[in-house]
């Protein structure tokens, strides 16, 4: 009803202007100077623009698409209610990227951030350009072109990363298929790992380990309780729940992040308790310092991650936690790329929350102590889902209409 609404506005507002005119998208492409005459131009480009990407966009994923079409619609709209002032397109870049922002957050599709931002960053110096060219300062000219290229390059990238990158941990053997259950019985649905990080029984995960759980249950030494969400950073995947467990030991977190060729060890539930109930330990090095799409937030690792390792802690030799498991590169051919969350990350968030880690370890500790360390401060947990959430979740994910099937 709002894009409706939004495009009846629009409509309206072209019929007051006057009769369309013939400049097309090609006649931007051969001439950079290419001038925008009257407003009604931009209005047919416009649509013509979110036509023609929607056409090539995977129909996995229209539910961002769209929202992001209606998002630019309501700061164009703004625009043509101003008549267009002056480089009135360096305004509607930045609103339509502050409209972005929002609806990352609203499916957290966090991992997404850095394609939009470096989309942004593109279309600002192309709206810079266009400033410098253009004799008027009412005209876009090749801007809705470079628009169009520049939007088209990064649903792209999008649509790649999405197919490839994953984090489901749904448990499908919790229930065969998944369709014969109540909608109101409420089961364990899925699996991650934490950590224990404080006495008090604060843990640390992922955000999209916990995302739309009716329950957070941890196991730890044999008992099965409760969680309550202490705080969450969707942008960066992390969360911190709360139990009424008092652990023994818990995790110091480093004050400084990886290096590269540096040695560590990722430790978690990987594939939930379908292998055993057993913590799994694997040893590896950092690859790289940043993660996907050059996200300084992430660094990589060939230290082995697999679904239900996903807020795990990743751990140097002593004993600190330098990052928290979070993805994995999933490619025919492709072996050894996964990512963790910088430990610095954490700090900040944990800090802004007023949770305190223990200082960090300075001598390197024997692998036995290790072991101990990990086993006695890393958790398993589930999400416990209604039948009727599980249900929905299984459908899209069978028919691939969700586009976010794969970050749960």
């Amino acid at each position: 009803m709002k894009k409706l609404l939004i495009t009846l506005f629009l409509f309206l507002l072209w019929c007051k202007f006057g009769v369309a005119a013939s400049l097309t998208y090609d006649d931007l492409k051969k001439s950079e100077k290419a001038l925008i005459k009257n407003p009604e131009d931009v209005l047919v480009l416009s649509s013509t623009n979110t036509d023609f990407i929607q056409s090539i966009i995977s129909t996995d994923y229209l539910n961002y698409f769209n929202d992001y079409f209606i998002a630019r619609e309501d700061c164009l709209a703004t625009q043509v209610k101003l008549k267009f002032p002056a480089y009135w397109w360096l305004e509607l870049v930045d609103c339509t990227y502050r409209n972005e922002k929002n609806i990352i957050y609203k499916y957290n599709l966090n991992l997404l951030f850095d394609i939009a931002h470096e989309r942004y960053l593109n279309l600002r110096r192309a709206a810079k350009k266009q400033v410098l060219i253009s004799k008027n300062t009412h005209d876009a000219g090749s801007f809705l072109w470079t628009e169009r290229s520049v939007t088209i390059n990064a649903f792209q990238k999008m649509e790649m990363f999405l197919e490839r990158v994953y984090l489901t941990e749904i448990n499908n053997d919790s229930k065969p298929k998944g369709l014969e259950i109540d909608d109101e019985e409420i089961i364990s649905a899925s699996s991650g790992s934490g950590f224990f990080v404080s006495k008090e029984g604060h843990i640390i995960t992922n955000f999209h380990v916990i995302d739309n759980c009716n329950v957070v249950k941890v196991n730890f030494k044999g008992k099965q309780v409760n969680t309550k969400i202490f705080a969450i950073d969707k942008k960066n995947d992390l969360a911190i729940i709360q139990t009424d467990i008092n652990p023994s030991k818990v995790f110091p977190v480093s004050n400084n992040d990886v290096t590269l060729l540096q040695d560590v060890i990722v430790a978690g539930y990987p594939l939930g308790k379908n292998i055993s109930s057993a913590i799994k330990m694997h040893k590896g090095s950092v690859t790289a310092l940043t993660g996907y799409e050059d996200n300084y937030s992430n660094f990589q690792t060939d230290a082995t991650i697999n679904q239900g390792n996903s807020g795990g802690p990743i751990i140097d030799k002593y004993g600190n936690v330098v990052g928290i498991a979070v993805a994995t590169w999933v490619e025919q051919g492709v072996q050894g790329i996964h990512f963790g969350i910088k430990s610095s990350v954490l700090k900040t968030f944990a800090n802004s929350k007023e949770l305190n880690f223990l200082p960090p370890n300075r001598r390197e500790i024997s692998e036995k102590k290790l072991g101990e360390l990990i086993s006695d401060s890393t958790t398993y947990l589930e999400c416990w889902m209604t039948g009727a959430k599980i249900k929905k979740m299984i459908t899209k994910a069978d028919s691939k209409k969700a586009f976010f099937s794969k970050f749960k």
